[in-house]
C-alpha cells in the first residue's frame, strides 16, 4: 500500500459483467493516491481473472469468501469488506458496476485539503444504462446539504441518492457504529448519510462525477417482483418512522408533510403492475397507518396514477 494513500476504495463484488469497466475507470483516474480493496462474496463467476489483468495499474487487495452473504445480509457483506481496509482516513463503498470520474479521487483530495471539518463528502451523479450511455443527470446537491434538508429533498423527489457517490471518515464510521442495517440493503445508505451527516451536513464536491448504472441486475430496477417490491416498500415505511424518531431524538426540525413521506413510502407500490388497484389500496392504507397519516389523499393519490399510466400505455399505440 503506497505510504500517502489515505482513501480505501471498497468495492463488494459478486457480478463480472461490469467490474472491468468499473476497475477501468478506476485504473484511469488522475491521482492514484488509494487501495482498492474487493471483496468477492462467493460469485460463481470468474471475477478473478479480471481483478489480476489490473494488478500491475491499481493498488488491489483482494479477498474471495467463503460464504455468500450479500444474499442474506448485504450490509453485513459491506461491513466484512469495509473490515479489510487498513486504517486509512477515509472510505469509499463502490460497487462492481458503477464508473467514476477520472478527476474525482483527485478533487476528493483537494477538498479535504481545504475543508477539515467534513465527514461526508459526495459527488453529483448520473445514470447510466447498461451500454454505459447517460440516461439522466440528476440534479446537483446544494455544496452543503444538511440531514433534514436531505431527508426532506429525497422524500419530495428532488434529488436522487445511492452508496456509490459518497466518500466518508473513518472517525465518522466507527462513532456511528457502522452502516444502518435494512432488509435488501434498502434505505440502509439514507439513513446512514443523516446519521453521518448530523453533526457536519453532506459536503458535495463540484466537478467530476459518479455514473450509477442501472442495468437491469440490481434491485433498484425490479418493480415487477411482488415480495421484493412488498419488502422495498416495507424498508420505506419503517425508514421514514426511523427518521421522524431520529430527528425528534436529536432535536432536528423536519419540513416534510405526512402526506410527502406516505407517498415517497408508497412509490415503488404505486408503479409496479404486478398488484391490482384493490391490493394497492389496502397496502397503501397499511402503510399510511404505519406512517400515521390519516387523510384520504393517499387514495386519490393512487387513484390519480393509476389513471397516468392508463393514458400513457394508451399514448403507446
Amino acid at each position: 500500500m503506497r505510504k500517502d494513500a489515505n482513501l480505501a476504495i471498497v468495492i463488494p463484488a459478486y457480478k463480472a459483467a461490469y467490474l472491468r469497466e468499473t476497475l477501468e475507470s478506476i485504473a484511469a483516474q488522475s491521482c492514484q493516491d488509494f487501495t482498492v480493496y474487493i471483496g468477492n462474496d462467493a460469485s460463481p463467476e470468474d471475477l478473478y481473472e479480471i481483478i489480476a489483468s489490473f494488478s500491475e495499474r491499481i493498488n488491489i487487495i483482494y479477498t474471495k469468501f467463503e460464504n455468500n452473504l450479500g444474499g442474506v445480509n448485504l450490509v453485513s457483506h459491506w461491513k466484512r469488506c469495509i473490515d479489510l481496509t487498513r486504517n486509512e482516513e477515509w472510505i469509499w463503498l463502490f460497487s462492481d458496476d458503477d464508473i467514476m470520474q477520472k478527476k474525482c479521487v483527485e478533487s476528493f483530495y483537494a477538498y479535504i485539503k481545504e475543508n477539515s471539518k467534513a465527514d461526508l463528502i459526495h459527488f453529483n451523479m448520473s445514470f447510466i444504462d447498461f451500454a454505459g450511455k447517460v440516461t439522466k443527470t440528476c440534479n446537483d446537491f446544494p455544496k452543503h446539504l444538511r440531514v433534514t434538508d436531505f431527508f426532506s429533498m429525497r422524500t419530495k423527489f428532488q434529488i436522487n441518492s445511492t452508496v456509490v457517490e459518497y466518500i466518508f471518515s473513518r472517525k465518522v464510521y466507527e462513532q456511528e457504529g457502522g452502516f444502518t442495517n435494512n432488509d435488501l440493503a434498502w434505505c440502509a445508505d439514507d439513513a446512514t448519510w443523516i446519521r453521518f451527516g448530523r453533526t457536519n451536513g453532506i459536503n458535495t464536491i463540484q466537478g467530476p462525477r459518479v455514473l450509477w448504472r442501472n442495468s437491469g441486475l440490481n434491485i433498484s430496477a425490479n418493480v415487477q417482483d411482488k415480495n421484493i417490491v412488498i419488502r422495498k416498500v416495507n424498508a420505506n415505511v419503517n425508514h421514514v418512522k426511523w427518521a421522524i424518531q431520529y430527528f425528534n431524538e436529536n432535536e432536528l426540525r423536519d419540513s416534510t408533510s405526512s402526506f410527502e413521506r406516505l407517498k415517497w413510502a408508497i412509490s415503488t407500490m404505486v408503479i409496479t403492475p404486478s398488484f391490482s388497484i384493490l391490493q394497492k389500496h389496502r397496502f397503501i392504507n397499511t402503510a399510511a397507518k404505519e406512517i400515521g397519516y390519516s387523510g384520504i389523499s393517499g387514495v386519490t393519490y393512487l387513484l390519480y396514477r393509476e389513471v397516468k399510466n392508463m393514458i400513457n400505455i394508451i399514448k403507446k399505440f
